[in-house]
């Protein structure tokens, strides 16, 4: 598992939405965050879409948040800026391992075991630990 550069912008933009009073524009986000403005609006896009942050056009628009980060958590960021965070491979439900066809893996089985508390850990720490709340 991995935070990318893309999951780490999406937390800032979460940030900036929660600290800025009403309606945020994407310049105002991007120059608190200092990060591209384009970069920004391709984050608040996906941001928006999942749901997460809510859109208004026009001269008096611009983004906030749908819910609060108390209320979103890395894991719900995880499932919109990529695939399910997961250790390894062999815990994809399409998977197949080819050395244990039958699936008695024992590497694999720890690796679930632990994949299960990652999953709980991710599902539970709300966003707004992140941010010092």
């Amino acid at each position: 598992m991995l935070v990318t550069r893309e999951m780490d912008y999406a937390m800032r933009v979460v940030r900036a939405l929660d600290s800025l009073d009403g309606l945020a524009t994407a310049a105002g986000v991007a120059e608190l965050e200092q990060m591209p403005q384009a970069v920004t609006l391709k984050i608040l896009k996906r941001l928006t879409t999942a749901g997460i942050v809510e859109s208004r056009r026009g001269p008096a628009g611009g983004y906030r948040l749908r819910r609060s980060p108390e209320a979103l958590t890395l894991y719900d960021l995880f499932r919109v800026f990529g695939r399910e965070p997961l250790l390894n491979r062999c815990q994809a439900a399409d998977y197949r391992c080819e050395n244990y066809p039958d699936g008695d893996c024992g590497t694999c089985r720890e690796l679930c075991r632990i994949q299960e508390i990652l999953d709980a850990e991710l599902r539970r720490t709300p966003l707004s630990r992140l941010f010092g709340k």
